[in-house]
């Protein structure tokens, strides 16, 4: 019995308080699991229970947990099976950046670089409109809606209207159909009330010279990129940005969300060094040169920097 179910018939008189304590106390035994991992976890710093939600607490941001979906955030952060790589990313970024969190999803590294750099200008990138009120209300309960401008949308090569796939898990949302039916899942796992759940819904997008000539952005210094599979479409539609503008970029590269937009992440690579910048991944807080991918990478984030423009970067975080 659910500790809700069983606080309904303590208060309609039909469990005696005794036994509502002692059920109850055993219910709540959990709560201790949760601090066990608090304390080993060096991320998470605390969980509140509050009226309209459950919030994690890092060092430095707050994010609500979304119980609903399979997977999230918060929670994901809290069980240890993801770490904050902010501290490593905002050393690439200079005083008074402008940045793009392209797939912000809720919004855990627009919050992280906003604390990490309060005189950024962050523009927060989202286009499924259910995890877009996720990313509001956490900009919201972290003081941050004014600094990191959000907005309802995505990228691609061109502008219009596109249809997205979005399972249970709306993280993984994408312009192709995602095929792990691990992400369809939906509801309290472990509860009994487990679901399927692919749903298509349309979402506007735009390129990002035509976003940056727009709303007049004289300046770049940096891109996050986590679109499940759209990255080169996305970087495809930033030619005057990444020949003029130049940003250092971290990006998501996968083989396998790439074949659902038949091509290889190698092509992103090949179009990079066509605009002069090479390709890296990270070790040891050091930046490592990154030729090609094949079937032995195991590598799922890379950064793009610039040859000349990013010298000193290199030049300091290099291997």
């Amino acid at each position: 019995m659910k500790l809700e179910k069983l606080y309904d018939l303590y208060e309609a008189g039909k469990v005696s308080k005794r036994l509502y304590w002692e059920l109850a106390r055993e219910r709540l035994v959990p709560l201790l699991e949760v601090q066990k991992i608090i304390k080993k976890n060096p991320y998470c710093k605390s969980v509140e229970i509050r009226e309209d939600g459950i919030v994690l607490k890092t060092q430095d941001i707050e994010l609500f947990f979304d119980m609903t979906q399979n997977i999230c955030r918060a929670e994901t952060i809290f069980i240890g099976t993801e770490g904050e790589e902010i501290d490593f990313i905002s050393r690439f970024i200079p005083a008074g950046a402008t940045i793009f969190d392209i797939g912000a999803n809720v919004g855990r590294v627009s919050l992280g670089l906003a604390k990490a750099h309060e005189d950024s200008t962050i523009y927060a990138f989202e286009p499924v409109e259910e995890t877009f009120h996720g990313l509001e209300k956490n900009l919201r309960l972290n003081g941050e809606e004014k600094h990191v401008k959000a907005y309802h949308m995505g990228f691609y090569s061109e502008s219009g209207d596109l249809k997205f796939f979005v399972p249970a898990a709306n993280e993984a949302a994408s312009l192709r159909p995602i095929t792990d039916t691990y992400y369809f899942k939906e509801g309290d796992q472990g509860q009994g009330e487990c679901r399927d759940r692919l749903e298509e819904i349309v979402c506007p997008v735009d390129t990002l010279d035509d976003f940056v000539e727009k709303h007049d952005v004289k300046r770049l210094d940096f891109i996050k990129c986590d679109t499940e599979g759209a990255e080169k479409m996305v970087f495809s539609g930033g030619i005057h940005v990444f020949r003029d503008l130049r940003p250092v970029v971290y990006t998501e590269m996968l083989r396998k969300h790439a074949a659902r937009f038949d091509y290889h992440p190698n092509e992103i690579i090949e179009m990079f060094k066509g605009w002069g910048y090479g390709c890296y991944t990270s070790e040891n807080e050091k930046l490592i040169p990154f030729e090609k991918m094949d079937e032995s990478t195991t590598e799922t984030n890379f950064f793009f920097l610039h040859g000349e423009k990013h010298r000193a970067l290199l030049e300091k975080y290099g291997d």
